[in-house]
């Protein structure tokens, strides 16, 4: 049992970013180090010159920098052997050797039978931790119980003044914690044990930091559990359970590269360590690639048949292959050594939890919960995987029971507090779709709701041939506390919505303190984002891979791709730095680089679009029908489309160079290349023109990366564009160089379609007046033409038209208008002046399309709620008006004209009602 690290692969991602971001700003080295340097005080405790020769190698054996040459008695050896998990060392058949260093081995192995003979009659506080240890892993928990009792009147009995005593003492109460239950004062009491061992007794004592790492990160308690394995690593660096458990933490954070720098630590320590195998086939199977696990685990179980830890990976393997009956008869492998232990079940539950097969995840995370019903693990898993699948009661059942076996469990706590406030909000039924919220102001939004999202459905299900079987419930959060313990059973996700499949919850979009309120944005953009995902994952049982769920949720958004997007993925482009199918998914779960999730969003999105134009609009279905069927992605790709995942790859990259062109972001020639030209007229700056174009491409890209990774704040302001143009030079490894106008000029007639000279002969000529003269609105226009993403030119004439003095021309801003608002989703801004613009024509319907909007941005705006119900009766909906108006009496309550608003609203109902 000790071998498996708890862990919660729902929602793991988020979590994982947290955590990883609190370590890396407590610490000044990574999760996973390369290596540990042994600890100086435990370097001078081996160098003392008063030790004997044997005490001397003892010591090195102890803190794992041992060599050959002191290895000189069976004993010795042996030690050595345990140490490395070299089971066939012939030390440990050594009679010679001590009975509970071999037992250990033979644990260690498996060996459950041979261990336990060797511990017969032994009464030392390791045999008895060794024997409980023994009869767990063979599911004889009641006879473990027993066996615990011995070490516990041990430790109550006597005050130990050995360290090793008291870790083994702690070791068979951790037995207890499992089969009996983990009552608060016994975790309390191992820690203090723990404390006395390496901070009283022997300060150098790894095995207790060792153990305290254990039970810390049992709790959630990442940073403190991280610092101890460090610590225990520190005083050994061959400490194997110490870098199985490292790398282990480091998979929870699909931290890829950090769990295989922990199993390449243990190859170093035995070239066939079992645990590097196991932590390698995991690291496989998280990755969704269950063939490289098994081609890890099925030599490992040739050599080592009885190593729990690899046949309950089996199971899990099989699992993940979606092979039912295979992993059943795993399963049964599993139980023929350890009948009724709930060891396989759980490990292959919780990696079908991370698949999202919720059905048959919960049948084993329930059977594991009832082989051992104290156990908090399985049933901490069950309880956040029954809220995601939004059986709710269910959920609370299994949080009830954990929180009463594991009051130190945050993420349960948290969770369990959450249903129980859920239970209190009221709800609205559509035709397809369960809205809840809490009583009270947030009504507002919720009410807004139902028909705006039938519409959606019906919108989607066309586009995906697939309904989703159920009721999809909506979940408004009131602030971001609440959305991030729905989403983690943490208070920190930093997000607005999430999608589990049938539940998807979001934080109320509005203003307020930062720790509560993430601001406002557009909810049926972000659900609309979120309900395709719910679409798939029904659509294919939840098998469809990370890169095209979320790919198909941003290509249907209404947004068009932003400018800053567009740039991006043309620097990728340029750069050759795009994702093949097999980086793409990880990317949004474990970046490389800063800029890589989105990238992955963006470029994930763009390559359904080019799916969609060569292969047909129906391409997409077929491809996600294959993933329904159970086939993995390196045939599902060409099966539904006739090509290999490479050459579709190939013919995306050739179609997103033409897109790149199209978009004006692969002039020719470019900005640089003409800047070159003045270089090369001038020998000083020839000379100091040292680095290659590629590299000068990649200054270019730092720069413009720089600039998008900005994050926004609020609107944007007129005149703003994330394009880099002759300002931003400088910043480059490159000799500046002055375009003069005559040079600017020359260019221009030259290339008067190369949009970077368009741009710089516009804000070269912009000293901030609002209106322009007939030249610059033709330059605005050209600009428009030839990079039609960019919005720079669209802002300036939204401006220039609005500060005109005739209604007639400030009309004109209503087309340039409408193209920022496609991309506005966290402020109402162009949609309200829209409405304005609009109302003043005449066309109320027009305008309570936009102000409507406007509503979903910020429906706690009361000024955007009276334009919306004004504009509602103009356009005779009067049900909007009553909703609105009803809306601000629950907004401002003490202000009595909405109320009168609401009446006479009621008698113009009953006048236009009346025969």
């Amino acid at each position: 049992m000790r071998l498996i690290l708890i862990w919660s692969p729902v929602w793991a991602v988020v979590l994982g970013a947290v955590v990883g971001s609190g370590f890396a700003q407590n610490s000044s080295r990574p999760l996973v180090p390369a290596g540990f340097q042994l600890q100086e005080a435990a370097a001078t405790a081996i160098a003392e010159p008063f030790l004997k020769e044997g005490e001397r190698r003892d010591l090195r054996i102890r803190h794992g920098v041992w060599d050959e040459r002191d290895l000189d008695t069976p004993a010795r050896q042996a030690l050595a052997a345990v140490a490395t998990w070299n089971f066939d060392h012939p030390a440990l058949v050594d009679e010679s050797v001590p009975p509970e260093l071999r037992a250990e081995a033979k644990l260690l192995r498996g060996d459950v039978d041979g261990a336990l003979q060797l511990l017969e009659g032994l009464d030392s506080i390791r045999a008895m931790r060794l024997r409980a240890e023994a009869l767990e892993l063979a599911g004889r928990f009641a006879d473990a119980d027993l066996a615990v009792e011995p070490a516990s009147k041990f430790l109550t009995a006597r005050k130990l003044d050995d360290a090793d005593e008291l870790v083994d003492g702690v070791l068979a109460l951790m037995v207890r914690s499992r089969v009996r239950g983990q009552p608060a004062r016994d975790f309390q009491t191992m820690l203090t044990l723990l404390g006395s061992a390496h901070q009283d007794l022997d300060r150098l004592n790894w095995r207790a930091r060792l153990v305290e790492a254990e039970l810390l990160l049992e709790k959630d308690n990442f940073l403190e559990g991280i610092t101890a394995l460090h610590e225990a690593l520190d005083l050994n660096p061959r400490a194997s359970l110490a870098w199985s458990l490292l790398g282990r933490t480091a998979l929870e954070r699909f931290d890829f590269a950090g769990a295989s720098t922990a199993a390449a630590a243990l190859r170093r320590i035995n070239p066939a360590h079992p645990l590097a195998d196991v932590l390698a086939a995991e690291s496989s199977l998280v990755q969704d690639d269950p063939e490289a696990a098994a081609a890890l685990i099925v030599p490992l179980l040739a050599r080592e048949p009885r190593l729990r830890d690899a046949l309950a990976t089996a199971a899990s393997i099989e699992g993940v292959r979606y092979d039912n009956e295979a992993m059943q008869r795993a399963l049964a492998a599993f139980d023929l050594l350890s009948p009724g232990h709930p060891m396989a079940h759980f490990a292959a539950g919780r990696h079908l939890s991370l698949q999202r097969q919720y059905g048959i995840a919960a049948e084993l995370l329930d059977e594991a919960a009832r082989r051992l019903p104290n156990w908090p693990p399985p049933l901490i898993e069950l309880g956040l995987l029954e809220m995601q699948a939004g059986r709710d009661d269910r959920a609370r059942q299994a949080l009830e029971r954990v929180v009463s076996l594991d009051p130190y469990n945050k993420r349960a706590a948290n969770s369990l507090q959450l249903l129980r406030e859920l239970v209190t909000f009221t709800e609205i039924e559509s035709k397809h779709f369960l809205i809840r919220y809490r009583p009270g102001v947030d009504e507002v939004v919720a009410r807004l709701m139902p028909d705006a999202l039938d519409a959606m459905h019906a919108d989607l299900v066309a586009r995906f041939d697939h309904a989703p079987s159920q009721k999809t419930v909506i979940e408004l959060m009131p602030d971001h506390q609440f959305f991030s313990v729905r989403i983690s059973g943490m208070p920190w996700v930093h997000t607005i919505a999430a999608c589990t499949g049938p539940v998807i919850a979001l934080e109320a979009p509005r203003d307020g303190p930062r720790h509560l309120h993430l601001g406002p944005f557009d909810w049926l953009q972000v659900l609309r984002h979120e309900y395709v995902h719910t679409i798939t994952l029904s659509q294919t049982q939840n098998r469809i891979p990370h890169w095209l769920t979320e790919a198909a949720a941003v290509s249907m958004e209404t947004s068009p791709r932003r400018y800053d997007t567009c740039a991006m993925l043309a620097h990728e482009w340029r750069s050759g730095t795009l994702f093949d199918l097999d980086e793409i998914n990880w990317a949004f779960v474990r970046p490389k680089r800063p800029q890589d999730r989105s990238l992955a969003y963006a470029q994930g999105a763009w390559m359904v679009e080019f799916m969609n134009l060569r292969y047909g609009t129906d391409a997409v279905v077929r491809l996600i029908n294959r993933y329904f069927e159970g086939v993995r992605e390196e045939r599902a790709i060409p099966e539904s489309l006739g090509l290999s995942r490479e050459q579709f790859l190939k013919e995306f990259l050739v179609w997103a160079g033409e897109q790149v062109k199209a978009w004006g972001m692969d002039p020719q020639p470019s900005l640089l290349e003409l800047t070159d030209r003045l270089r090369s007229q001038d020998p000083t700056l020839l000379s100091a023109m040292t680095s290659s174009r590629t590299a000068r491409l990649e200054a270019v890209a730092s720069v413009l990366a720089e600039r998008i990774g900005e994050p926004r704040t609020g609107p944007p302001t007129p005149g703003e564009s994330t394009v880099p143009t002759a300002d931003v030079w400088p910043e480059l490894d490159r000799p500046q160089v002055e375009i003069d106008d005559e040079t600017l000029l020359a260019w221009r007639n030259e290339f008067p379609n190369q949009p970077d000279l368009i741009e710089l002969a516009l804000r070269r000529g912009d000293f901030g007046a609002e209106r322009v003269d007939r030249e610059t609105l033709a330059l605005l226009r050209r600009l428009i033409a030839v990079r039609p993403v960019d919005p720079y030119p669209h802002r300036r004439l939204v401006r220039h038209f609005l500060a005109a003095e005739l209604p007639t021309e400030q009309a004109l801003a209503a087309p340039h208008l409408a193209f920022l608002d496609q991309f506005e989703d966290k402020s109402g801004v162009y949609a309200l002046e829209l409405a304005r613009l609009e109302r003043d024509a005449g066309r109320p319907e027009s305008a309570l399309t936009h102000v409507t909007k406007g509503v979903r941005v910020n429906g706690y705006d009361a000024p955007t709620r009276e334009l919306a119900a004004a504009i509602a009766i103009e356009a005779e909906r009067l049900d909007l008006a009553r909703m609105h108006l009803e809306a601000l009496i629950l907004l401002e309550p003490d202000r009595p004209i909405h109320r009168q608003r609401l009446e006479a609203l009621a008698r113009l109902e009953a006048a236009r009602s009346a025969p």
